[in-house]
């Protein structure tokens, strides 16, 4: 038993030993996956400084510069969509917004913060008590948390960490948290999964911030990605109710949200006349907050 024992004992010391010769010999062989992997990260990074340069890039184009064929091409474009880095196309790619036109909250909330107040005070009244209520993200629906408790919902459910911050300490109603890709830019999240969040509920009124209000061109944002969300928002919501301040009127951004059809209320601050009536005859109701 002693000698069997012995030549176990000796047999595990000579692989050893040959698995130490192996390692010297083609040292490359313990570091492979380390490298393949750091290839991967500076390839990705590649992708996202042209896209940085250029805003939109093709597979083909990709290819012949990084020198990899179009499976891997896509595999990191598809990662990197995961990531919200940026937004497939057909061939290709594009970035989720323009970064010289994106602008942090925490400056957007110092903007008309009493004209913001007002208007999330007149939409509060839309909800009813025992409703399920979505507050999107933004600087002027994060308003609505302050005025949300005496209206008595059943549950909250938000994707504005800003909001989570203002109700997480409230009891009366449930507080449900959106989760997914986080956006510092908005405090909020975004994404695939903030989307398989609100497929799985079904609210009685979503109140929906923006960055473009436009008669014609309908409702838009800076993030293609953060306007995904707020569809799936709309599609999940019975009423539709849109905050938007005066310096909101008129503007287009990148990211196209939905047409003046998915909306039931725009309550902003100050419209003209002229574009009351249009909205009206669409079928909008405008709710002014006055001074």
């Amino acid at each position: 038993m002693g000698m069997v024992f012995f030549r176990s004992i000796l047999c595990f010391f000579y692989l050893f030993l040959s698995f130490v010769a192996y390692k010297s010999e083609y040292p490359w062989y313990s570091d492979r996956r380390i490298e393949e992997t750091m290839t991967a990260v500076e390839r990705k990074n590649t992708i996202l400084n042209i896209l940085k340069t250029q805003e939109i890039v093709e597979v083909t184009q990709l290819c012949k510069k990084l020198d990899v064929s179009k499976v891997t091409i896509r595999a990191d474009l598809d990662d990197l969509e995961s990531r919200g880095l940026l937004v497939r196309t057909h061939g290709g790619a594009v970035l989720p917004e323009n970064q010289k036109l994106v602008r942090l909250i925490s400056n957007t909330l110092n903007e008309y913060p009493q004209e913001k107040a007002r208007i999330a005070n007149l939409a509060s009244t839309l909800l009813k008590a025992g409703e399920t209520v979505i507050i999107d993200s933004g600087s002027t629906t994060v308003h609505i948390a302050d005025f949300i408790a005496e209206r008595h919902p059943a549950m909250v459910v938000t994707n504005s960490l800003l909001v989570m911050d203002k109700l997480r300490g409230d009891e009366d109603f449930e507080l449900f948290i959106a989760g997914g890709l986080y956006r510092k830019e908005g405090s909020s999240a975004i994404g695939s999964y903030t989307c398989s969040c609100f497929e799985r509920i079904h609210a009685d009124i979503l109140f929906m911030g923006a960055s473009g209000v436009s008669i014609d061109e309908g409702i838009t944002c800076t993030n293609l990605i953060e306007a995904d969300t707020k569809r799936s928002m709309i599609k999940h919501s019975n009423r539709v109710v849109l905050l938007a301040d005066h310096s909101k009127m008129g503007k287009i951004s990148t990211a196209h949200v939905c047409d003046w059809s998915s909306i039931d209320y725009l309550v902003t601050d100050a419209i003209s006349n002229e574009a009351k009536q249009k909205l009206e005859e669409r079928g909008v109701v405008v709710m002014i907050a006055g001074a």
